[in-house]
């Protein structure tokens, strides 16, 4: 048996030229992925999973930070912030 050598030549990756997004954009995007994990969070204390709420407050808080250093600090002024994670 022979040494068998393919035809084709493998296809270079494309990569889409993507634009960065906008300051506001990124932001919404973060709250909204803030939103989604204070949903965990609640769900989480449903179960009574007391190391997910932990893992699950520290990424919240990540997201409340970088939200906050792309918007400014009135990014959260209007989220009800009495609730205890």
């Amino acid at each position: 048996m022979g040494v068998h050598e393919l035809a084709a030549e493998p296809k270079a990756r494309r990569r889409r030229n993507r634009q960065p997004q906008a300051v506001t954009q990124q932001a919404a995007t973060l709250f909204r992925i803030w939103h989604g994990l204070r949903d965990l969070v609640d769900e989480a204390e449903r179960v009574g999973d007391g190391e997910l709420v932990h893992l699950l407050a520290v990424a919240q808080t990540l997201v409340e930070d970088k939200t906050t250093e792309l918007a400014g600090a009135t990014a959260f002024a209007e989220v009800d912030a009495s609730l205890l994670n």
